[in-house]
């Protein structure tokens, strides 16, 4: 039966279904996807399980032939799977939205580094490529877990990725029109576990999920074994904000809690809504709820978790979608014909060698009647020959000497060589020519051409892998804003380099707008992932470490330069036991790029510290620095200069003061030839005159005056800062 994309409406209500809900969805959702997940199940058996080549009709028509599995997918597929563990699949961070901010997801991107790599996360995606390119679906999920198992709190979780083996038989999806299932609101992962510890641990009789529905083969031993499920369950709420200003926001319809995950009583906020103007804004929110299920009861209560959707990451082989149908496969449906073709063949090639290779000749009876004893051994003595009578005719004469005939041993047709020519090929051909990976010291330019490259045959595989992780990543992130990013908490985060540090997050700082708050390591706003293949730290390491050392043989290493290529080699080093060395190394080559005034580019909190303490240090020394000789000698003919000005501007004084003199003289002489009244008149105006050029004297003069002392004060100075570099350079 094929699952059509037709879009459903599917009831998501503010709280998980009924049991016998929940089963009659998973009955359906298997019968949609049951040929296709039975076809990649059988898929995967074929290349990996002894004897599943020769299931079926090949089974019944080479009944009593030899069945030999000369297994051509096994070794060609795992040669691609390790040319995808040997990339490195970087999955980014990066911000997407105007809140959002390149410091929340380096954040981010060291955490999720620390909680892939502390998890189990190699071991899920290595899982999911090996079924997904054997068989066509692979998948891993995400789990949150409680730091203290042993005393769990809700505020102290981690997230990790775990495997999903396989997921064809164990993985059921609701209707969904995405590949990625973004948009299931319903996932089963299904699991084989002990009859007896489930029982004594849930004190309670249970059945397994297979006595309802009509699955894979299983073989379950009802007496030991059962079937449970993961169930997992996407629940919508309608929430409503007040949002009071200053980034100070309540929320309720999921408990009341606000901004700062500090949780809100009724009363608080009704008390706060009558005091502050405010906004209100409602809207829906996603969340999942998981509960672990038997065939007849839920033996876990539901439990909501982080994700805001289905944590369970599907990843496909080769996927098509036609006519609305999904269809997936993997490499082995693709060469399952040619497989089978090399087993029939080589079943032949057993059958002609299994019959005796020598040829044996044939004689009447009454030829070797007296000779039979004697033949019967001759192989194991090792005889010098055999003997045979003749054929006598019936008057006694000889009609015939020797063998009458001669059997041949089976010989291999023309026919079956020339099928064995056209396998060659086809096999070859099959195996692709297309190279997905690239040597660890290769450039940017090789790297992006892996990255764009058209013409590879298994470049599909490769492409569907970097989308499960992309979607693994933004599962991830949802769930990490929601448990490291909502209260206060210390987290360990992973550097690219693999060393580790710790980071509080919400500390208090003040916003670009002046508002005090937890805005330091703060995650908020929409992120989103990218992954390319790109080469791994150790590879880069390498490479860098290879490049140094050929720089350093044209430069002394007792030159600065050549000092900074001999830390850089250092830092390039890998492996334990140099953690010291090369983080000294490395401050060193801040150092001296922070001498010639360049940036030194610092990556971690730690690096940056020290740069700021460097700079300020730098600062204090430059100001307490006395200064040289040289600058004295060119403060004092600065002085100099300024003296000569000084003198100039007061030669300048003098002769205006001495015009000034001359004219009032003159204007003397001509009051006598004027009347009385113009007399008194122009003496008027003398008078003022002489008091303005008074005033103008007297400032002149105090002006003169107080450059000298200035100029002495400057002279003084400089004798004595001569003094004092004359005495330490004594």
């Amino acid at each position: 039966m094929s699952a059509r994309y037709k879009q459903q409406k599917l009831v998501t209500g503010e709280k998980m279904k009924e049991l016998k809900d929940v089963r009659l969805d998973l009955n359906n959702y298997i019968s949609a996807y049951y040929d296709r997940n039975r076809s990649c199940l059988e898929d995967y058996e074929f290349a990996t399980v002894s004897g599943a080549m020769w299931k079926g009709s090949y089974s019944e028509q080479f009944k009593n032939k030899p069945k030999p599995e000369i297994n051509k997918i096994y070794g060609s597929i795992n040669r691609i799977l390790g040319q995808k563990q040997r990339m490195e699949m970087n999955a980014k961070i990066i911000s997407n939205s105007d809140e959002a901010t390149d410091e929340g997801a380096d954040l981010l991107q060291s955490r999720w580094r620390n909680d892939f790599q502390a998890s189990d996360g190699n071991e899920a995606l290595n899982n999911s490529d090996q079924e997904a390119f054997f068989s066509g679906f692979g998948a891993y999920k995400l789990v949150a877990k409680y730091e203290d198992e042993e005393n769990p709190d809700s505020e102290k979780q981690y997230l990790c990725v775990e495997p999903i083996y396989s997921a064809a038989s164990s993985v059921v999806f609701s209707p969904s029109v995405r590949k990625d299932k973004a948009d299931s609101k319903q996932a089963w992962h299904i699991i084989r576990t002990s009859r007896k510890e489930v029982e004594e641990e849930f004190n309670t009789d249970v059945n397994s999920i297979n006595a309802q529905i009509d699955w894979f083969d299983w073989d379950t031993d009802s007496e030991k074994d059962i079937y449970l499920a993961h169930y997992y369950e996407v629940i919508e709420k309608k929430i409503t904000e007040y949002d009071f200003g200053g980034g100070y926001i309540i929320t309720t319809g999921d408990g009341i809690k606000d901004s700062y995950g500090n949780k809100i009583t009724r009363d608080d906020l009704n008390e706060i809504r009558d005091i502050r103007e405010h906004k209100t804004t409602r809207r829906k929110v996603k969340y999942v709820e998981y509960a672990l299920m038997s065939g007849d009861k839920f033996l876990t209560k539901p439990v909501k978790l982080p994700f805001k959707r289905v944590p369970v990451i599907p990843q496909y082989g080769y996927y098509q979608v036609i006519n609305g149908i999904e269809y997936y496969c993997g490499e082995v449906r693709k060469r399952r014909d040619p497989q089978m073709f090399l087993n029939t063949y080589h079943s032949a090639l057993m059958e002609i060698m299994a019959a005796p290779q020598v040829e044996k000749p044939e004689y009447t009876p009454e030829q070797i009647a007296k000779h039979a004893g004697q033949r019967s051994q001759a192989d194991v003595d090792n005889a010098a020959f055999v003997m045979s009578d003749p054929i006598l005719n019936t008057d006694g004469s000889i009609a015939h000497v020797g063998p009458i005939g001669t059997q041949k041993p089976p010989q291999v047709g023309t026919g079956l060589m020339a099928a064995g020519q056209q396998l060659g090929s086809d096999l070859l051909d099959m195996a692709g020519t297309g190279q997905t990976t690239l040597p660890s010291n290769a450039s940017g330019d090789a790297v992006q051409q892996v990255n764009d490259r058209n013409d590879d045959a298994f470049q599909p595989l490769m492409q569907n892998s970097i989308a499960a992780i992309k979607t693994a990543c933004e599962v991830w992130i949802d769930a990490a804003q929601k448990l490291y990013f909502s209260n206060q908490r210390s987290l360990r985060v992973q550097a690219v380099d693999g060393s580790y540090s710790q980071v509080t997050t919400l500390e208090y700082d003040t916003d670009d707008n002046g508002v005090y708050g937890p805005f330091k390591n703060n995650a908020k706003g929409r992120y989103t992932a990218q992954v390319k293949v790109g080469e791994s730290y150790k590879s880069k390491k390498e490479a860098e470490l290879e490049t140094t050392l050929k720089m350093l043989q044209f430069a002394d290493t007792n030159t600065p330069q050549g000092q900074m290529l001999l830390n850089q080699a250092i830092v390039s080093t890998t492996g334990e036991g140099g953690e010291r060395s090369r983080k000294v190394a490395n401050y060193q080559i801040m150092d001296s790029m922070i001498a010639l005034g360049l940036d030194p580019e610092p990556k971690t909190e730690e690096e940056k510290q020290y740069v700021e303490q460097k700079v300020t240090q730098m600062q204090q020394a430059a100001q307490n620095q006395q200064p040289d000789a040289a600058m004295v000698m060119a403060q004092a003919e600065m002085l100099k200069g300024q003296a000569d000005m000084l003198e100039q501007q007061n030669r300048q004084a003098e002769i205006q003061l001495q015009a000034g003199k001359v004219q009032a003289d003159a204007q003397g002489k001509q009051v006598k030839q004027m009347s009385d009244d113009q007399y008194n008149f122009i003496k008027a105006q003398q008078d003022q005159q002489k008091i303005d050029n008074k005033a103008f004297d007297d400032q002149q003069k105090n002006a003169i005056k107080l450059t000298e002392v200035e100029v002495n004060a400057g002279l003084e100075l400089n004798k004595q800062v001569s003094q004092n570099v004359a005495a330490t350079n004594g």
